[in-house]
């Protein structure tokens, strides 16, 4: 489904979208949707980055260093 939406914008803005979407071989509005899924998608990696930057942090010093795959294998029951 698509939704009309009127926008004002500086002359000088409005000629460089014409200007681009002829470059690019595309309808103006067809430039303004791409413009905002690239920076949707910027600020979505931008969010997923920060989430993780929070939980990297989160397990550090539950094992002692010592403590690996290799000791965890050696010192087992199995």
């Amino acid at each position: 489904m698509s939704i009309r939406k009127n926008f004002t914008m500086p002359e000088k803005i409005a000629k460089d979208l014409e200007y681009l979407a002829k470059k690019l071989n595309k309808k103006q509005s067809q430039v303004i949707q791409d413009l905002i899924e690239d920076k949707i998608s910027e600020y979505t990696k931008v969010q997923k980055l920060e989430a993780l930057e929070k939980i990297s942090g989160m397990f550090t010093g539950m094992f002692p260093e010592h403590v690996n795959i290799q000791w965890i294998k050696a010192n087992s029951d199995n």
